[in-house]
């Protein structure tokens, strides 16, 4: 797999995120191949942070809470609590952003991300 180290681990909690919440076993494959991928980089000698996966969960969690919550308010037409989950998933993504920009600072793989 060529991807930079963040954006592997990135992918990891979503995919575990899909399994836990969907109870879908299709991504299974891929994420064996991304955690295998992570393997790779610690067979080349860099340390690899279970914070950064705690971390990444965590805001790709409530970006998908944030996700659900405007869904139901488009469903309600409610635009006031649709403009409050749209500014919180902005939030949950520039702290996912933060995260995976410290990865790539602190382990010297891939580019730092601008997005957020």
């Amino acid at each position: 797999m060529n991807l930079p180290l963040s954006d592997i681990i990135d992918r990891i909690t979503i995919l575990r995120l899909k399994i836990e919440r969907t109870q879908s076993q299709d991504v299974k494959n891929e994420l064996i191949e991304c955690e295998k991928a992570v393997k790779e980089f610690e067979n080349k000698g860099i340390k690899i942070k279970q914070e950064w996966f705690n971390e990444l969960s965590k805001y790709n969690k409530d970006f998908w809470d944030q996700v659900i919550a405007l869904k139901e308010a488009e469903e309600n037409n409610d635009l006031e609590e649709m403009g409050k989950m749209y500014i919180r998933q902005r939030i949950a993504n520039k702290k996912r952003v933060e995260v995976k920009n410290k990865i790539t600072q602190e382990t010297q793989t891939g580019f730092r991300s601008y997005k957020g």
